[in-house]
């Protein structure tokens, strides 16, 4: 104890006048003096206990309360230099008072072992407040030491404590051994036994003392992993992935081998969600993942975001890789039972090598996803490896890409137009605009370049061009100054927020009538955010622009959502046309119907004989489209076959 309070003393001047503070200095001193004081009071009473009542019977409980009352009294008085000085401390003051409490702390265990209550809160008011107020303050460095802070004060709160029932029972077992010595000379043995465990325990102590660090150091690569999982899946997240996936390309490569990248896109997920909602939805993704984490067993494996996942196959050739992405294909098909729903998913795997394919892991990924995309656009369920004639295909698409971003400057866009007729008289009712793309000397074709303006999120300047376009020539129609201009609208288009003011400004600058601009719009677009669709459709009739349904009766949509949706005339797709033998005709007659029912008009398109034009228009069609009238042209050349139609008729 003696020691104890010459230690606490100098350190405590040495942190007064040692270390510079010229704005608490006058503080800090009056601190040490009532340090000082307190230390004095306490030497007193040692003094008084050593000289007068050591080698005598005297009060212990009495003794033992003014103890704790001045070990208490210090750790308060510790407690308010920590937090009353917090603010002014720099980073060195601020680790040397830590480290000072903490040696402190550590110190008291054995001096104060025999109370419980008092050597805990002895380390509670040296550690808790100013470990509090330094994870509090909002640095960096001050939220680690109070979080060390913490950790050590629980250390040492779980070591006093243990210390303290060690003690309680040394000196219940020599009090006992005190009573029985000359009765049970056996118990001697007993008593040796005793002492050495608490050796074992002091040994332990020591050991957990030691190993403080390495707990710390254990404790921040959990936090690491921990920061490197997909929270949901508990599989390695994006950018975690990735760094796994260089070490691992890194050591096969050096060893001579190749590492195979799955890139696994499941089939069907986003119906779950949008049927079962985001709880089952999260479920299935679980479950999933331990499927494909199970599977992977020493392989690596990854969420690469939604519904796709990565997997890598260190020392695997193609062959190996093939017969994985077979095995993990199946796995993922076996049946799900999902909160009392029984669900079936697929999964369509695209697989890329390293380095025959690549030597970059982030573009190997790409090279698996896109061997993964192309699979699935093909509608193919068996895993597809990654070729240099996809590569081709790959910078192909690329190019295009490129292309399509300077088309409209470059003026490689034109728009030509395909008469749609009356079916009685076969004048001219509308002209359908189609875009057309020169790029260079090749002739690109709308389903290919659509999709990639679409991907690449150009089409929203490539469609507000065409309406803007399509509008001008429509205005400017003397050959038929009454016909219509149709104009096609994508999904990504209509629920654009801009929308709407692309179509007035089209309107403005064109001062094309409203009611002379047809809008068509697939029927598969009502499957998607039905409730923006129809304020969209709202909006467009609202300004006196019509609307059409293209390629009805291919789509999805009920009955019951047309009835709540604006709409003036419903297209006829070409293939119910080509097929009025075989069954559409049936279809056709249930689509005038349902027209008829709606008080909208009907649109026949691909017609191509005149023997089409005849039976279509007995069953009550209202206008035909095809090639039996015209093919699509360009705008100058409108005008020669307004003419034409006038003298001729069309022939089968």
């Amino acid at each position: 104890m003696l020691f104890g309070l010459f230690g606490s003393f100098c350190t405590a001047a040495f942190l007064v006048f040692a270390l510079e503070a010229p704005n608490t200095f006058s503080l800090k001193v009056i601190w040490f003096i009532a340090v000082s004081i307190l230390t004095t009071i306490r030497l007193a009473d040692w003094s008084y206990w050593y000289f007068k009542l050591n080698k005598t019977r005297y009060d212990a409980r009495s003794a033992k309360n003014r103890v704790v009352l001045g070990i208490t009294a210090v750790a308060l008085m510790w407690c308010i230099y920590s937090v009353g000085f917090y603010d002014s401390m720099d980073t060195l003051e601020l680790v040397v008072t830590f480290t000072v409490l903490c040696t402190l702390s550590n110190g008291a265990i054995t001096v104060i072992a025999g109370d419980k209550k008092a050597a805990i809160l002895f380390s509670v008011l040296l550690l808790t407040p100013v470990s509090l107020m330094a994870i509090f303050s909002g640095e960096n460095l001050h939220f680690y030491i109070g979080c060390l802070g913490l950790l050590y004060n629980v250390v040492i709160v779980v070591s006093a404590y243990r210390a303290a029932r060690m003690t309680e029972d040394t000196i219940k077992l020599r009090n006992e051994n005190t009573q029985l010595i000359e009765k049970m000379h056996e118990e001697i043995a007993q008593v040796d036994e005793v002492h050495g465990k608490l050796s074992e325990a002091y040994s332990r102590l020591n050991v957990t003392n030691e190993s403080l660090e390495k707990e710390v150091v254990r404790r921040t690569e959990e936090i690491r992993a921990l920061s490197s999982l997909d929270p949901l899946t508990q599989l390695f997240n994006r950018s975690a992935f990735i760094e796994q996936l260089s070490t691992i390309s890194t050591k096969s490569i050096q060893s001579g081998h190749s590492v195979a990248l799955l890139f696994i896109d499941l089939n069907g997920f986003k119906k779950v969600n949008d049927t079962l909602g985001h709880k089952i939805g999260d479920a299935v993704l679980v479950e999933i993942a331990g499927r494909i984490g199970a599977f992977a067993n020493d392989y690596q494996a990854g969420r690469w975001g939604g519904d796709e996942f990565l997997m890598a196959l260190p020392y695997a050739d193609k062959e190996t890789a093939v017969s994985v992405a077979n095995a993990l294909q199946a796995r993922i098909s076996q049946p799900l039972d999902i909160m009392s729903n029984q669900l079936h998913l697929s999964a369509t795997i695209g697989i890329a090598m390293l380095p025959e394919h690549t030597s970059n892991e982030t573009e190997l990924i790409q090279l698996a996803d896109f061997a993964m995309f192309e699979q699935k656009k093909l509608h193919l369920t068996s895993p597809r490896m990654f070729t240099h004639d996809l590569f081709e295909n790959l910078k192909n698409i690329e190019n295009l890409r490129d292309g399509l971003q300077n088309a409209i400057n470059n003026k490689q866009l034109y728009l030509c137009y395909q008469p749609i007729v009356q079916c009685k008289t076969k004048q001219p009712w509308s002209f359908e605009a189609l875009l057309r793309w020169q790029f260079g000397s090749e002739l690109i074709r709308p389903d290919i370049f659509i999709p990639l303006a679409e991907q690449s999120g150009l089409i929203h300047e490539i469609g507000a061009w065409v309406l803007n376009r399509a509008c001008i020539d429509a205005s400017q129609w003397q050959h038929s100054p009454n016909a219509s201009v149709s104009v096609n609208v994508s999904i990504i288009q209509l629920l654009d927020d801009d929308f709407i003011y692309i179509l007035d400004k089209a309107l403005k600058t064109s001062k094309l009538a409203p009611e002379r601009l047809h809008l068509e719009i697939t029927e598969s677009m009502f499957a998607d955010n039905k409730v923006k669709v129809k304020e969209r459709l709202n909006a467009i009739k609202d300004r006196n622009v019509q609307v059409s349904i293209d390629d009805f009766g291919t789509g999805y949509s009920s009955l019951s959502q047309l009835q709540t949706l604006n709409f003036d005339t419903i297209k006829i797709d070409r293939s119910f046309v080509l097929n009025m033998l075989q069954g559409g005709e049936a279809i056709i007659r249930a689509t005038l119907f349902i027209a008829n029912e709606f008080g909208s008009k009907t649109v026949a398109e691909g017609v191509e004989s005149l023997h089409e034009a005849e039976k279509l228009s007995e069953m009550g069609v209202d206008y035909l489209q095809g090639f039996l009238f015209a093919k699509p042209m360009i705008n100058d050349d409108l005008r020669q076959w307004v003419e034409r139609i006038d003298t001729q008729q069309p022939q089968d």
